[in-house]
């Protein structure tokens, strides 16, 4: 028998830099005596065992699973690929990770690529406290310069990053990062806009003349998936839809919110189509308290013919949200396309709508905005698209480089293939991913690789 613990465990063995005693962190107060007896079993047994396979049915979300302490042994601390780590919500390190990440934003938001990603690294590194008696340890760990080191050494002595505030000061940053705070403005268009000479979100909405909080763009076009694709046109539709209601999109969505979002749009699926299950993926996934958006990954539970009968669905879905009054605006919305071995990307098994969701007409409830995605998978494909649409962003980054570098495939959340002959690989379970992709099964909750 695995032992089960709860999060604490993790974050207080990572704090004192050593697995700690199970005791303290029993889940199940039945299992106890086992659970404490399991902290001498050797952690050289296999991590995918029968009792982890049975706990987990084909279309079980295990939303409330527990973190498998065995399971947090197998994981590296100081492995180069975040997918081999363990990354929980809050790392002891956390107020000199918002500080690097300040630096990592500014890069970003500049087009350097190379040297965001450098920053990126190494914020999704989480040892043990760092202190000044320990420092010298990080030398050991991968992505760490000379330069970031000198960072963190400033950090432990003062408690700020000389780069980091400098940056903070700066208008032009303080500018482009407002910019792309509004959904469909990326670093480049946002670098763009500021050298027109806008400063500010109140000059962009001048700009592209919109008044706050009222859109006269109702909604894209539904049923003309052209209206949708990444044109130019679309593209400032969806800047103009993000400007207009960035109030309510930039207010953050409690789980108990998230979870009613859920349930709404399932039960008006129902009416379309009986056996859908779905998965709430992203930070919420990921344990967050609150969330920026909702990411909903729905399939069918029939195995054989679930594949056609999720075909569709996705529009007709936005459709009926729309008709039912609790979806607004459509940013995205595409459909399936067929496997072609020759295409360089993966196919799109997926359908997927970015929506503006909001609560129909309700004295009890106040009417704000929310951005809703909705992705629709194949069966065969639909675990991987939830681990794809769990991330954290360099989480994924890493599975893809793992499954490119270490396994010779192609991973991302439209599935799994094999690069030399296109062979397909259709997992049942959210463990069968990482066992197809040669990994430890990491629970959502530790995948938190970014600040």
């Amino acid at each position: 028998m695995k032992a089960i613990v709860t999060p604490q465990w993790l974050q207080d063995s990572v704090k004192s830099g050593r697995l700690l005693p199970y005791g303290s962190y029993v889940a199940i107060r039945d299992l106890e005596d086992e659970t404490s007896r399991n902290q001498d079993t050797s952690s050289g047994s296999s991590f995918y065992s029968r009792s982890g396979a049975e706990r987990e049915s084909s279309w079980q979300t295990e939303q409330d699973e527990l973190i498998d302490a065995t399971e947090v042994e197998l994981l590296l601390h100081n492995a180069k690929y975040s997918c081999l780590r363990p990354s929980p919500l809050v790392c002891p390190n956390q107020s000199l990770v918002k500080e690097i990440d300040i630096i990592r934003r500014g890069r970003n938001i500049e087009g350097e690529e190379r040297s965001m990603l450098s920053y990126s690294r190494a914020i999704s590194l989480t040892p043990h406290v760092i202190t000044e008696h320990n420092i010298q340890d990080l030398r050991k760990l991968p992505f760490l310069g000379e330069k970031i080191l000198s960072m963190i050494e400033e950090f432990l002595k003062t408690g700020r990053i000389t780069e980091a505030q400098k940056m903070l000061a700066d208008p032009r940053f303080q500018s482009l990062s407002a910019f792309t705070t509004i959904h469909g403005i990326g670093p480049h268009t946002a670098r763009r806009l500021y050298d027109l000479g806008l400063r500010t979100l109140e000059e962009l909405e001048r700009y592209y003349e919109v008044k706050p909080g009222v859109s006269d763009e109702e909604t894209m076009s539904l049923l003309d998936a052209a209206a949708s694709a990444n044109t130019e046109a679309a593209v400032e539709q969806s800047i103009n839809i993000g400007l207009a209601l960035r109030h309510d999109l930039s207010q953050t969505i409690p789980r108990e919110e998230v979870e009613e979002i859920n349930r709404t749009i399932m039960r008006e699926l129902s009416h379309i189509q009986k056996g859908c299950k779905s998965v709430i993926a992203g930070g919420y996934r990921r344990g967050k308290p609150q969330s920026n958006d909702v990411d909903i990954v729905i399939t069918h539970t029939d195995w054989n013919l679930g594949s056609q009968k999720v075909k569709g669905l996705c529009k007709k879905l936005v459709q009926r949200l729309h008709e039912q009054g609790f979806v607004t605006h459509v940013m995205h919305l595409s459909g399936f396309h067929k496997h072609n071995a020759l295409r360089t990307h993966h196919w799109d098994s997926l359908e997927k709508a970015l929506t503006v969701f909001v609560w129909r007409h309700d004295s009890s409830r106040r009417r704000v905005h929310r951005r809703v995605d909705l992705i629709f998978a194949a069966p065969e494909v639909f675990w991987t698209a939830v681990v794809g649409w769990t991330g954290s962003t360099m989480f994924e980054r890493d599975l893809r480089l793992w499954a490119k570098q270490q396994k010779g495939m192609k991973f991302d959340s439209s599935g799994i293939s094999r690069r030399h002959d296109s062979k397909l690989y259709h997992p049942r379970t959210e463990r069968d991913v990482f066992k197809v992709l040669g990994l430890v099964y990491i629970h959502p909750t530790l995948r938190n690789a970014d600040a």
